[in-house]
């Protein structure tokens, strides 16, 4: 009897929420009239001119962390969207006493000042607004359920309110909170958090010490996926660690009085070490007569360690510090480290059993996701193929036209000389003995070429006050300007071990102590500044780091000098040909070598000094087919402080060469006005590179959630709307059709927003499941409603599957790991302190823009199918430049940003202070409320 055909289809973590899941899940909610607005828009105002800030907004998180304390937990409180949201119903005589304190307190009154029994316009207006209690459900908009108004349209993208996004996941995660969880053979107890998520709170993971502790988390976030017609719960699960103290704690979890209600996760104010609860908040409970609210029990061990601050962080605790910093009720969340007993990730297994505990509690719907029949060569390449062919080399220095290429090796130790010359002479085939370089004399690498010359330039490569300054340099001939030879600066760094832990903190003024060398004395970013300036890209190399396991009798491969060597020649812009076995699928009717494919990286930055704006930094890059058969593609670049077209090498130097601009870069600020100049900017740097490409067809690849607020059309909800002529809907609408790409193709990478691939069943047309995959790295399509479908890059970490990585988490999840031994009888590896990973995977979802199916007008360019642009943009992530492993990103929108990841200043206006604060979809506006639907 035949086998029945089976097709492989993704299982994630991730499933449709329809009215069933929900249940009659309610809220109890108060949607404001517009006089309520009006009034929260005046106080708003009032604050602004009291703390003399543009940028600052009446502190509304203060009157939502009071409510939470009263009310069990969950608010949500939109002051500009007019709307109140509870679990739990809230009295009018509170909610009035409430507001009329906040408004007090934010005009700057003392709290015994203010009289409740005179409450103010805006909080009479608000305790006025009924309450209701509301069926989630009725509010769930789709286009097939029972609740979509009758002018909805065939095709009508989810389009929920927002605080339906914000609190749906309220009722699931304690209906989940009712069921025990059985794992690995044991029961876990799972508790509800404030956030609408779960925590196991009486199970933790611990070192064997019982001194450092980790709590497994699950989060429940509504979102959507484009053509889909239901919005989508996206579970995920994390490791948090406790920290011992309340040090630079940024958020604590703290339990309740009453068992029965959720933890509450507390975000505090401040910035440094000693970080607060807001006062306003304390203030206001206090006056509602909660004295002993969990936000005071905070407070007060806020300030009982903070007594004992002058003691260092690296001195052992004593017992007494130890007790209230372990498994008590409060719980400050441990910050960014590289050194902690128990790891982070909670492993496959663990993933798959939370899909088979939220199906057996909830029995969701899943989504359908099937493999790409098209998918197929992403192959991993082996770690030894891994590096620079001169044949490349040469190839792309024809393609941009130079006929030579020189490395200028800066280096002041004996033993970083002797690593580069090794790492050169594996390259280019030679033998390292035969090579000894004097002091500036070019050495030929390969048939006159490519060069070497070696400088030695302590002064100029050393930490300290005159690291990286040109007069260290200015003598050496080789470090200067040749129009016919292209130079790559390869440098030595000192390591510095402080700048390699995430959670060693810059000291308060600049200076550089145990937290490594201040920004003015960094040899290694003012040098890259330096040789900017000088028109030359550089790369730096530390101290090798031996592998912690060798192959018995296994060949010693230096990986820092071969990763280094490709990311040198990235910088420069060289191509290899694995580009060219990767780019082969045509685009409409243009081949695959026909299509340039341009990145653009956008970042938010953080505010700078007195300058209070900030600012969006755009980079970008193009990769050019070859202008001649068997040629190479080429790398081109563009920045927002350089705005011209050149070869990759020279934008990135230019770039790199000046400070990020501050408070004169106003087109570039990260308000509503800056957006739409800054989408325009864009738009004419498209316009010049339609120049620069000679007319030649091109796509644009976009991050979507960094991006969001710039382009309306990227928005989910948008889709399959036209927009209004000459807006900035996607990149490039405001040209002419003839300008425009082919298509953008949208990027996310934010695993809180993109489903979570757990492993691959093989399905009859039955739905019954013949066999299954546990991993898997190939592209899927998530089957739309209608229209156009979004693919799923799926990928194995290298770390869980690489040699010797030992696969954790795989069969067992943390609870059951072992402490290890070291008795020699029965040796056991230490599995809760490595890092656990699961599968990842990148959201792929292209929008023609041009012919009859995109919102082009231009009649004369057939259809494009989407499934070709997501095959490129899937094999470009799969083929990098420098890297045997795949980026997130494909190579076009990676080379943008690292461009802006490269420079000098880079590390300095990152917004390290909020986990994914450099996502303009950050901050709140009208057209922003695509956060919740990306």
């Amino acid at each position: 009897m035949p086998v029945p055909a089976t097709r492989p289809c993704l299982d994630v973590l991730a499933y449709r929420c329809t009215p069933a899941l929900l249940d009659g899940a309610t809220v109890h909610l108060r949607q404001f009239p517009t006089s309520v607005t009006s009034l929260w828009t005046l106080l708003d105002r009032q604050y602004k001119d009291i703390v003399k800030r543009e940028e600052a907004q009446a502190p509304h998180s203060v009157l939502t962390g009071a409510l939470r304390c009263l009310t069990g937990g969950y608010v949500f409180f939109d002051p500009k969207q007019g709307l109140l949201a509870t679990r739990r119903p809230l009295d009018d005589d509170t909610l009035r006493d409430a507001f009329t304190l906040l408004h007090g307190l934010v005009l700057g009154q003392h709290p015994d000042d203010i009289d409740l029994n005179r409450p103010t316009p805006l909080a009479e207006r608000v305790a006025e607004t009924l309450q209701q209690e509301r069926l989630l459900a009725d509010y769930l908009i789709t286009p097939h359920g029972p609740h979509t108004p009758a002018s909805a349209t065939p095709g009508r993208q989810p389009d929920a309110a927002n605080w339906v996004y914000s609190t749906v996941a309220w009722d699931l995660a304690h209906r989940l909170a009712q069921h025990t969880w059985r794992v690995d053979d044991q029961d876990i107890a799972l508790r509800p958090d404030s956030s609408g998520g779960l925590i196991a709170w009486q199970q933790p993971w611990s070192n064997k010490a019982g001194t450092a502790h980790a709590l497994a988390r699950v989060r429940l976030a509504l979102k959507t996926l484009p053509n889909v017609a239901d919005p989508i719960l996206v579970v995920s699960s994390q490791a948090t660690r406790i920290s011992r103290t309340m040090a630079y704690a940024r958020t604590v979890l703290a339990e309740q009085a009453e068992a029965t209600l959720p933890i509450v996760e507390v975000e505090m104010a401040g910035r440094g070490r000693v970080r607060r609860i807001h006062r306003m908040s304390l203030q206001t409970l206090a006056r509602l007569g909660m004295d002993h609210s969990v936000l005071h029990n905070i407070q007060k061990r806020v300030e009982a360690e903070h007594g004992t601050d002058a003691r260092d962080d690296n001195q052992p605790t004593t017992e007494a510090e130890t007790e209230p910093a372990g498994l008590g009720p409060i719980r400050p969340v441990q910050g960014k480290t590289f050194s902690f007993p128990v790891g982070r990730g909670v492993g496959m297994h663990h993933l798959r059993e939370l899909d088979h505990h939220i199906g057996q509690v909830l029995s969701p719907t899943p989504l359908t996701i099937v493999q790409d029949s098209r998918a197929r060569g992403f192959k991993q390449l082996p770690q030894a193929e891994l590096s620079v062919q001169p044949g490349d080399i040469v190839r792309s220095l024809d393609a941009m036209d130079y006929p030579h290429l020189r490395l200028v090796c800066l280096w002041y130790r004996d033993e970083m000389r002797q690593r580069m010359i090794h790492g050169l002479a594996s390259v280019f085939g030679l033998d390292p003995q035969t090579i000894d370089p004097a002091e500036g004399i070019p050495v030929p690498l390969d048939a006159g070429r490519v060069s070497a010359v070696f400088h030695c330039v302590p002064d100029f490569l050393v930490h300290g006050p005159t690291a990286g300054q040109e007069t260290a340099i200015t003598h050496i001939p080789s470090l200067k300007k040749e129009p016919a030879t292209l130079v790559g600066v390869w440098a030595e760094t000192e390591f510095d071990a402080a700048a390699e832990e995430e959670d060693t903190v810059p000291p308060a003024d600049g200076t550089g102590t145990a937290s490594g060398p201040g920004p003015d004395e960094d040899a290694k970013h003012q040098a890259r500044r330096t040789l900017a300036r000088l028109g030359f890209v550089s790369q730096f190399t530390a101290d090798r780091k031996e592998a912690k396991r060798t192959k018995p009798n296994g060949k010693k491969t230096d990986h820092q000098v071969v990763l280094s060597l490709l990311d040198l020649c990235r910088s420069l812009g060289i191509i290899d040909r694995r580009i060219d076995q990767v780019m082969v699928d045509a685009i409409g009717p243009h081949t695959a070598d026909q299509v340039a494919h341009c990145g653009i990286h956008v970042r938010r930055q953080s505010r700078q000094g007195k300058d209070r704006t900030a600012k969006i930094c755009v980079t970008a890059s193009v990769l050019k087919p070859p202008t001649a058969p068997g040629g190479a593609w080429t790398l081109h670049g563009w920045s927002y402080t350089h705005r011209r077209w050149e070869l990759y090498h020279q934008a990135q130097a230019a770039f790199h060469a000046d400070a990020y601009p501050t408070g004169k870069m106003t087109d570039f600020d990260d308000d509503n006005r800056g957006l739409k100049t800054v989408a325009q900017h864009i738009d004419q740097a498209l316009a010049d590179l339609g120049d620069y490409l000679d007319g030649a067809p091109y796509t644009v690849t976009v991050d979507g959630v960094a991006t969001r607020r710039l382009w309306l059309g990227l928005h989910n909800r948008r889709q399959g709307q036209q927009p209004t002529r000459n807006s900035t809907w996607l990149p490039a609408s405001t040209l002419a059709a003839r300008e425009r790409p082919l298509a953008v193709v949208r990027i996310n990478k934010d695993m809180d927003e993109v489903p979570r691939p757990i492993r691959v069943s093989h399905r009859a047309a039955d739905g019954t499941v013949a066999r299954t995959n546990k991993v898997t790295n190939l592209l899927y399509r998530v089957e739309p409603d209608f229209d156009s479908p979004t693919w799923l890059l799926a990928t194995v970490p290298p770390q869980f599957d690489g040699a010797g990585a030992g696969r954790l988490g795989e069969a067992i999840t943390r609870w059951s790991a072992s402490h290890g031994s070291s008795d020699p009888d029965n040796r056991r590896k230490n599995e809760v302190r490595p890092n656990w990973y699961s599968m990842t995977a990148t959201e792929i979802y292209p929008i023609v823009t041009a012919g009859p199916a995109g919102t082009g007008e231009n009649p004369d360019t057939a259809p494009i199918e989407p499934q070709s642009l997501a095959l490129a943009a899937a094999r470009l992530c799969h083929q990098t430049l420098a890297w045997a492993n795949r980026t997130r990103y494909p190579v076009p929108l990676h080379a943008a940003q690292q461009m802006d990841l490269d420079h000098p200043q880079y590390r300095r206006t990152a917004l390290t202070d909020s986990p994914g604060g450099d996502a303009l979809a950050d901050a709140t506006t009208q057209d922003a409320p695509d956060r919740e639907r990306p």
